[in-house]
């Protein structure tokens, strides 16, 4: 890309589940998170997402750390009721895609009870951190931190490590150091497998980023989720100044012909809808860039 799309700050990450009461229970009382709006949808047109012929149906829960929606990434959780939500989480570690969240927590030893009495288990445990799974088998890495709870990171799993570090530079992320607990504790050798690089990003205005990891050995059959409803971490949403701006600068910098979207939130404080484009990175996974003007310095 010639000149970038800068992407601001993260939105939220797009999270499909088969019970959403029961991800949002263990979300808010495992971290202490909150759920800020929910939203309905039914005979909803899904073509931008790729689903033709059908009208759907779904119920979201957008659920965020004590900073609230307009300065901290939240989840969407998403259960979709037309099409169901379908498949599995990824099987592997190591598989491609959004394969963790992360978050820094102060009472590990609490944090860690409460996933597993809301339907979690802790995979590994080290001095300052903790690998959880969800109840749907999402992993989710906590860190020790002062103060209340705080989304962090998500860990991206890349097949081609600069490759993704220069798509992300091309839509205004910078490299950086984000905290997190040691590489090689958190995810140790496995299976004969072992993570060999990785690098953390963040784009213009904002503390939470990604860190792309590249692990060894073949790459995993089978692409990044292909379909909007299936189960797992599947996409993320972003905010740039001018969504319909930014599908002209993505047509003019080569990465095909991109359209805007308006769409409709009903039951929340969105009355006008959002406007939005979505790009795929270098191994499919899809990411949304939407119409969210600045409102002022974050705290």
């Amino acid at each position: 890309m010639s000149a970038p799309v800068e992407v601001r700050r993260f939105l939220h990450v797009n999270y499909n589940c088969t019970d959403i009461e029961l991800l949002e229970r263990f979300y808010v009382e495992s971290l202490g998170l909150r759920t800020v709006m929910k939203s309905e949808s039914s005979g909803s047109d899904a073509t931008a997402f790729g689903i033709y012929g059908v009208a759907t149906a779904s119920r979201a829960a957008f659920v965020y750390d004590h900073r609230g929606g307009k300065w901290s990434n939240a989840f969407e959780l998403v259960q979709w009721i037309e099409p169901m939500t379908i498949g599995s989480v990824y099987p592997s570690p190591w598989c491609p895609g959004i394969q963790a969240s992360a978050y820094g927590a102060e009472d590990l030893d609490g944090v860690a009870q409460r996933a597993v009495q809301h339907g979690g288990a802790v995979v590994r445990r080290g001095a300052t951190w903790v690998l959880l799974t969800d109840p749907e088998g999402a992993y989710v890495e906590v860190q020790q931190a002062a103060g209340p709870s705080e989304a962090k990171y998500l860990r991206i799993v890349v097949t081609d490590l600069q490759r993704s570090v220069e798509w992300w530079k091309g839509i205004g992320f910078t490299p950086t150091d984000l905290p997190a607990p040691p590489t090689a504790e958190l995810w140790p050798e496995t299976d004969g497998r072992v993570v060999t690089a990785e690098q953390a990003m963040v784009p213009t205005d904002d503390r939470f980023g990604i860190i792309l990891t590249t692990w060894s050995g073949d790459t995993p059959i089978g692409p990044t989720y292909a379909m909007p409803y299936h189960q797992g971490l599947y996409r993320m949403a972003m905010a740039v100044d001018d969504a319909r701006g930014a599908a002209a600068t993505l047509v003019a910098n080569g990465v095909g012909r991109q359209n805007y979207y308006t769409f409709q939130l009903p039951g929340t404080k969105l009355t006008d809808g959002l406007t939005m484009v979505f790009i795929r990175d270098p191994d499919g996974i899809l990411v949304e860039l939407v119409d969210r003007p600045r409102i002022g310095p974050r705290p």
